[in-house]
């Protein structure tokens, strides 16, 4: 089983006037972004700019680390490499097919384009937030849950977006190998690292996966991202309960 970024953990928050440049939607900004000539290109969902060292990971050449995922194309897993600034090469694809209104009748073709920061979560926050998850995991949350721990998980808008750090994993930790053909690691499971995961509502009044008003708030799907200790190569896939 694969395992988690742990080096630095922190959550998306709406722009707080730092000096990083962090964007949360807006078009693609990599050439290489569509599977096939005449495909959909994927969806970017976060652009991270690495000189913020808050950011768990950083990509050879380049200073920041796209996250894309390819939802019309029935929201099957994506891998991809970051060959720089410019452009990605999309290395593997569940599927290639587009399904009409998928995930929702009258998907976006990108997201609303905004500015995002990013707030390092503490370590006593980091064990009140694998704390909660072992009490969700055993029904025990309205007993043992304490009021500080409930005050910081409503004050943060938990699930958030989360970079590095334990994480909620639906259905475990994805086993994958890492979508790079020419990697060592191509041929193991077992060995792709959590970095990030984000939920159906990643920024306010924007929905991944169900846009229903009377259904979006209880949605739970996730979106994980993965990344190759060896190569950098990213995969994407996702979850829900």
């Amino acid at each position: 089983m694969g395992g988690f970024i742990m080096n630095s953990i922190a959550r998306v928050v709406p722009y707080a006037g730092d000096s990083f440049t962090h964007r949360f939607g807006g078009p693609p900004v990599h050439r290489g972004v569509k599977p096939h000539r005449n495909g959909a290109p994927l969806h970017l969902l976060y652009n991270f700019d690495c000189e913020d060292p808050l950011v768990p990971i950083r990509m050879t050449g380049a200073r920041y680390l796209p996250l894309y995922y390819c939802f019309p194309y029935n929201a099957g897993a994506v891998g991809y490499r970051v060959v720089s600034d410019t452009e990605i090469e999309i290395l593997y694809m569940e599927t290639k097919e587009v399904m009409a209104n998928f995930p929702y009748d009258n998907y976006p073709q990108e997201f609303p384009e905004m500015r995002v920061s990013l707030m390092p979560i503490s370590y006593e926050e980091h064990k009140t937030l694998v704390y909660y998850l072992t009490c969700e995991d055993y029904n025990l949350t309205k007993e043992h849950v304490s009021k500080d721990d409930r005050a910081f998980l409503k004050q943060s808008g938990y699930p958030f977006t989360q970079l590095g750090g334990i994480q909620r994993m639906w259905q475990d930790v994805p086993e994958a190998p890492c979508p790079n053909k020419k990697c060592e690691y191509h041929e193991f499971d077992c060995l792709m690292k959590v970095f990030a995961v984000v939920w159906n509502q990643p920024v306010p009044n924007v929905y991944l996966w169900d846009n229903d008003p009377d259904s979006r708030d209880d949605v739970e799907v996730q979106t994980i991202f993965q990344v190759c200790p060896l190569c950098h190569s990213i995969y994407a896939c996702n979850r829900c309960t």
